[in-house]
């Protein structure tokens, strides 16, 4: 059976043959069987060329066969499971015969290609890595399918277990069996172990605020075994203790009580004896409850004396109010969603780990949570919230842009270089690193006309780069970056090299910043730094990494700065960035003033005068925020601002709300209404509560439906909606929310980390109505940790074996190249013979047209043929007039230059003997008189047929001669 791969261009035979038929056809009579030769030469060349451009292909017989080996590398194959593999493929490839191929694909939770179709038979041990927390057999063939050669028999061995968690591998079987594709299979069968596992954790949905409720969880366990469970709520232990597990299932139940308002999330941990478990996949698994109370606030803050009175004011507001210290804040967002809106009172960000700081971000941004920041001696810029989410969330930034208002400042950074500062802490960086980078942070804060010097220690003092303005900040930054981990440690040598550089330098503020883990003589470094703070005021900041001995504190006393005991290494850039705010002594303003009402806003709704302030950190504004107070003339400081952070607002107020800088205001009048509004302003709570969400796992796809309904009841059409996902590991993301039916709405996204994921709804509706609302789901372990022992894959296998026709094939490697498959045809493309054709017949189509061959030719070519070289008779004589002529004509031409040669005479006398030669020539009776034009003809027939040039003039002249 002939093949066309386009066979649309066939069409092109139907338009274009009877157009060459039309055109073409034979119409005289005398050339009849010439015209009918190049016709059907012309028709059948132009049928070559479309059926080339057809893709024409011809079928050829094929015997060989095609090898598609699947191997399963989910985690439910065991170390000795893949090792069989490996054997078997090995023992199979070597029985390959001559013109067979074999392709290697290796899956789980997706399929990847190891070895792609060909011919070799050498095994290399498998190096691909799929996602192993699933079984996609589907999927695997599906890609086995793709890598078949159309020409051969063709063969697929699965080496599996059979035990799909994604895919229905019986579907992908049926596709294989209507191509002609065998299945063969190697079952492998996990080595008998007993298991424990978690196998459910109930929780109700939703409780009230105090009210008690149960979760439950089962436990599952092959044999009877001991095994220590842990219950944790929001992360914290709420149950501990060892339990006799029979074989089974398992039932537990505890009793709790709900609490405040928020979602709370609960795990369930054990941990089997060990040698007694298979996976410990299985050995944890979460739930989850949403508990529905009044509005809930989080106020943060180190003393209770900066938090008592915002407290008080908020409490009698009827807000539910739970306080907590920096350290205690939880580093997951899921605990933070209990909450309406979190209060910082006077809180740096050295005190709150970076983690911390991306869960409230997340939490503020992702989720729509409130965030009010309370100003301090310790917040804002004196709290090195530069760069850090923290600055990010707020309305205000932390340099001031007016530099005129600052003093020059010239900071010199002393840096350890010892060999204990390669240490690699908690943070997975080492402590030099994080040294680095807190001096190129701290660059940044710097203004143009700073100044800076970076000095380096180890046993000896290294000037890494001599005090320079910071204008250049890439090249000083640069060299920052040359810093390396030396050997000991001599602090006095590199603080000796920094006092060289800023004694008699002219900057209003002279700062040296000293980090180190200790070790090191104290001989003469308090004296130094009391004499440089004293004669020179130069101050020193001593920067003690995981504490130090005592000398280092009475250093930064003796110089006049601060002392930071650094246990989490990783705050270090952000105390670099408090300690280059604080040596300026310019953002901390301590002044009476009164603030001034600059913007309307309902944080001031009522209010209609205001008590004064005595201090607060001065800040700028963000372009898009709104300044709701400010600060006093000439510099206009925001004291109060606002914006809109995500999905979620937050509030900066850079006074305080204690008795240091608020003292009248804490004695206001309307202190706990300012407080209540602005803390209500932050809080966006569901803007439609009649929303009902659920969400479904697919395979490896969560489906979010939600069913909306307006006010009265109606369905909810043509809403504009988005999705935020908080998974367990805290980094958030967004998904678009389509409309699958009236009402119903729906988001699909990828989860991959077990535990509780947090789903904000939100957007608007047709009508420009508000929707949101926030949900929560667990995402449980694979399926493929649920049960080891199931024969549920191995009858799959037997299924998809026979439907396709295949054998299993475990203890025969050798059989897998048997050719006992039914023979392929294969087929050719068949474009280069036809075009071939048809370049071999454009030379006989241009001979038949242009050419014209008389029977006289072809006795000629026959005589010539026979005659050899020898001239025949009719030849010579030819040539003989055609020598006669030339003769003659040569003659004529030496008479006409005689005459001319002559022309001494008169032209009267030569034109009358030219007229009379005329005469006599045209003599009345001659040939040349009674017809001229036949004679003319004759004479120029004769000529040419002699290959004599036929040129009238000379024609003339040899008649004269």
């Amino acid at each position: 059976m002939i093949l066309f791969s386009t066979p649309i261009a066939l069409l092109l035979l139907a338009a274009g043959i009877p157009l060459l038929l039309w055109i073409g056809w034979p119409r005289v009579r005398l050339r009849r069987l010439r015209d009918s030769l190049s016709l059907a030469v012309r028709v059948l060349l132009f049928t070559l060329v479309v059926l080339a451009l057809a893709g024409m292909q011809v079928p050829r017989g094929t015997d060989r066969l095609a090898v598609v080996f699947l191997v399963d590398r989910s985690d439910s194959i065991s170390a000795a499971g893949q090792q069989a593999q490996e054997d078997y493929l090995t023992q199979a490839l070597a029985a390959m015969n001559p013109g067979d191929e074999a392709a290697i694909v290796v899956y789980g939770g997706d399929a990847v290609v190891e070895r792609p179709m060909s011919p070799g038979s050498d095994f290399t041990p498998i190096r691909s890595t799929p996602v192993s927390g699933n079984t996609d057999l589907a999927e695997a063939i599906g890609l086995g399918l793709a890598l078949f050669p159309e020409d051969a028999a063709q063969r697929m061995v699965i080496l599996s277990d059979g035990a799909q968690t994604v895919g229905d591998a019986l579907q992908a079987a049926d596709r294989a069996a209507a191509t002609g594709v065998e299945i063969s299979i190697v079952p492998l069968v996990r080595e008998a172990a007993p298991e424990v596992r978690v196998s459910e954790v109930r929780a109700p949905e939703t409780v009230g605020a105090g009210q008690q409720f149960d979760i439950s969880f089962t436990v599952s366990a092959d044999e009877a075994t001991t095994a220590a469970v842990t219950v944790l709520a929001g992360g914290e232990v709420i149950r501990r203790e060892n339990l006799a597990l029979q074989p089974g299932d398992n039932n537990y139940a505890l009793t709790l009580e709900a609490g405040e308002g928020g979602f709370r999330d609960f795990r369930v941990q054990i941990e089997p004896p060990p040698g007694e478990d298979v996976f410990v996949q299985n050995n944890q698994l979460s739930g989850f409850s949403r508990v529905v109370g009044p509005p809930r606030v989080l106020l943060v803050s180190r003393t209770e004396e900066e938090s008592q009175f915002i407290a008080d004011a908020l409490t009698a507001l009827g807000y539910t109010i739970d306080r907590t210290t920096p350290d205690a804040l939880p580093d997951g967002v899921a605990t933070y969603v209990g909450y309406d809106s979190v209060v910082l009172a006077n809180i740096p960000a050295t005190a709150l780990t970076q983690r911390r700081m991306e869960s409230l971000r997340s939490y503020v941004r992702d989720l729509g949570g409130g965030l009010v920041a309370i100003g301090g001696p310790e917040a804002f810029a004196a709290g090195g919230y530069f760069d850090t989410p923290l600055e990010e969330m707020l309305p205000v930034e932390m340099q001031i842009r007016d530099q005129q208002r600052l003093p020059q400042l010239t900071i010199c950074y002393v840096i350890d270089r010892s060999g204990s500062m390669s240490i690699i802490g908690p943070s997975g960086v080492a402590n030099l690193e994080l040294a680095k980078e807190a001096i190129i942070r701290s660059i940044e804060f710097l203004q143009p006309t700073d100044r800076a010097c970076v000095i380096g220690f180890d046993t000896d003092g290294q000037l890494i780069a001599p005090v320079q303005p910071v204008q250049d900040r890439l090249a000083l930054q640069s060299l920052v970056g040359s810093l390396r981990p030396g050997g000991g440690t001599d602090i006095l040598a590199g603080y000796r090299l920094a006092a060289d550089e800023l004694r008699g330098n002219s900057s209003g503020r002279n700062h040296i910043i000293l980090l180190t883990d200790g070790g090191a003589v104290p001989t003469g470094l308090l004296e130094l730094s009391s004499s440089l703070y004293l004669e020179s005021d130069i101050t020193t900041s001593v920067i003690a990494i995981g504490g130090g001995p005592d000398f280092l504190q009475q250093m930064a006393e003796a110089g006049g700065g601060n002392y930071h005991e650094v246990t989490l290494v990783e705050t270090i850039p952000t105390i670099f960035t408090q300690e280059t705010v604080l040596a300026t002594r310019s953002y901390i303003l301590e002044q009476s003033f009164v603030p001034t009402l600059f913007t309307n806003s309902p944080i001031m709704s009522g209010i209609t005068t205001m008590p004064r302030l005595y201090g607060y950190v001065a800040s700028a504004p963000k372009d898009t925020a709104q300044v709701i107070l400010r600060g006093s003339e000439p510099y206009l400081d925001p004291i109060l601002a606002q914006w809109q952070y995500g999905l979620g607002r937050t509030i900066a107020f850079t006074s305080d709300a204690t008795s240091r800088w608020g003292r009248d205001w804490v004695r206001w009048g309307d202190f706990a209404r300012f407080w209540g509004q602005a803390v209500e302003w932050t809080i966006t709570r569901d803007a439609l509560s009649n929303m009902e969400s659920q969400v479904r796992m697919t395979g490896e796809t969560a489906a979010v439906a939600v069913d909306a309904r307006a006010t009265d009841g109606t369905f909810l059409n043509g809403a504009t909606l988005s999705a935020n996902v908080v998974p367990p590991s805290g980094e958030p993301f967004t998904v678009p929310v389509r409309q699958i039916a009236p009402g119903r709405y729906q988001a699909d996204f990828q989860p991959t980390d077990e535990g509780a994921y947090l789903i904000h709804m939100f957007g608007e509706g047709e009508n420009g109505e508000e929707v949101s609302q926030t949900t929560g789901w667990v995402m449980s372990y694979s399926p493929e940790y649920r049960n080891a022992k199931s024969q549920e894959g191995a009858v799959l296998l037997v299924r998809m074996a026979s439907l396709t026709g295949g054998d299993v094939l475990s203890t025969t490697p050798e059989a897998v190249f048997e050719r006992n498959l039914q023979a392929r045809t294969g087929y050719t493309p068949a474009w280069p013979a036809l075009l071939l054709a048809a370049a071999l017949l454009l030379p006989v189509d241009i001979a038949l047209r242009r050419l014209v061959i008389t029977r006289r030719d072809v006795q000629r070519a026959r005589a010539a043929v026979l005659s050899g070289s020898q001239p025949s008779a009719e030849t010579a004589e030819r040539m003989s007039a055609l020598r006669s002529a030339k003769a003659r004509a040569d003659q004529a031409r030496e008479e006409q230059a005689a005459q001319a040669a002559a022309g001494q005479r008169s032209r009267g006398v030569e034109r009358s003997g030219d007229q009379a030669d005329r005469a006599a020539v045209r003599a009345p009776g001659s040939p040349e008189t009674r017809h001229p034009d036949r004679w003319r003809r004759r004479h120029h027939d004769d000529r040419r047929r002699h290959g004599v040039p036929c040129d009238w003039r000379l024609g003339r002249a040899d008649r004269h001669g």
